[in-house]
């Protein structure tokens, strides 16, 4: 934890936590702003005097402190798993909120007893909210009104903010057009990567239901390798999409071993924006449930879904990780399954192969505008920003400079 000496000041606009603020900053101009972040990772020795003087300790007293000696306009997060945000109607009811989902939101957890689910409608009971949620989609329209019921703040689909901004490599040569990619989900080990507790501990839990990290990535190792073996007999390229960074060895480690006597290529993180920088417009794509897999799949690329995670996992009863759960109900479609047969995996990565653009936009266009939103430029979220009396740049795609750092 780090302590911060300077004395808060009074602002239009605050960034709730650093999640998300390079790609926020690439659209919001407003100067006159701070950023809030948990006290356990930076302390201001102010907001937290303010707070003891309350007589409470807690999170919620520490920020309640923060808003008082800033006394902001509009609060603006994409942290929008992080409860602590939806107090903000709580404490100053005419300060205007805003929340940018981040990602796919399921029942996860770290313990048995809680979720981000379930917290949320706790809290939702008791007065927490914000006025705007900009959602990723339909996926995301779903989840926020299961939390919220009846108090519901505003819901804008605006999708992906950096699949919005970026455009994908172009393909000029014909020899270059056809190429599989797994798109990963490996989890954040650090320098660990596969240790005792991947086989032995209890690492995530779904409700009551707690999983090793084998047996929740399972499917992935599964998939990966039935994808690389229908590469390979199809003169095709096989590439792993990896999720951390290189130097996080876990990751190569894990598909080096499941992908044992199968040619393929390993492309690891190096920035927020590197998996659409790789990508091809020609590709094609195979995940089991990924956020991004369902952002390309709606700009329209070629994604197969092998949504069979909880079915490998041996609880097929959990069906929120299945294709489009709950707005699609049938366990299999023309490029989705529920199940990581070597018969339905190589169905699905066919069809997806072989079918015309035009069998393909067809097939795909009702859960494409269902499931998920492509917005290019960002015209709705920065259409939110001026609603909200945030200044702008107004939609824009981004350059190289523009794309933020890790």
């Amino acid at each position: 934890m780090k302590l911060d000496f300077s004395i808060p000041r009074r602002v239009r606009l605050v960034y709730f936590g650093r999640i998300g603020l390079g790609i926020l900053r690439n659209y919001i101009t407003e100067t006159n702003t701070t950023i809030y972040e948990n006290p356990r990772i930076r302390l201001n020795v102010w907001v937290a005097l303010r707070m003891l003087l309350s007589g409470e300790r807690s999170e919620f007293s520490y920020y309640r402190a923060f808003l008082r000696w800033t006394k902001p306009h509009v609060v603006i997060t994409m942290e929008d798993n992080n409860v602590t945000f939806f107090a903000t109607k709580v404490i100053m009811p005419t300060c205007k909120t805003m929340a940018i989902q981040n990602g796919l939101r399921k029942s996860l957890s770290h313990s048995a007893d809680s979720s981000f689910l379930a917290d949320l409608q706790n809290v939702a009971l008791r007065g927490y909210g914000a006025d705007v949620i900009a959602t990723l989609g339909g996926l995301g329209d779903q989840f926020f009104e299961e939390s919220f019921g009846r108090n519901q703040p505003q819901l804008v689909r605006v999708g992906n903010i950096m699949n919005n901004a970026l455009e994908l490599e172009r393909v000029d040569s014909p020899a270059e057009s056809r190429r599989v990619i797994f798109i990963s989900k490996f989890p954040n080990r650090g320098t660990v990567g596969i240790d005792n507790d991947w086989y032995s501990k209890t690492l995530i839990y779904s409700g009551s239901v707690g999983f090793t990290a084998d047996q929740y990535f399972k499917v992935d190792a599964i998939v990966a390798r039935i994808c690389a073996e229908i590469a390979a007999q199809n003169s095709m390229t096989f590439l792993v999409l990896g999720k951390r960074p290189a130097w996080q060895t876990g990751e190569f480690e894990y598909y080096e071993k499941h992908l044992d006597g199968l040619p393929w290529t390993f492309l690891p993180s190096h920035s927020q924006s590197s998996s659409y920088e790789v990508i091809r417009p020609t590709d094609i794509i195979i995940n089991v449930d990924s956020t991004i897999g369902y952002e390309l799949f709606a700009r329209g690329l070629r994604v197969g879904f092998i949504t069979a995670r909880m079915s490998v996992a041996d609880h097929p009863e959990i069906r929120e990780f299945e294709f489009g759960h709950p707005l699609v109900t049938t366990s299999h479609g023309d490029y989705w399954t529920n199940h990581a047969t070597d018969e339905e995996v190589r169905r699905v990565v066919d069809f997806v192969t072989s079918v015309s653009d035009e069998k393909w936009a067809s097939a795909t266009q009702t859960n494409r505008e269902l499931l998920f939103h492509y917005d290019p430029r960002n015209t709705q979220l920065c259409r939110l920003f001026t609603d909200l009396g945030v200044a702008n740049t107004g939609p824009r795609l981004w350059s190289k400079q523009l794309i933020p750092k890790n």
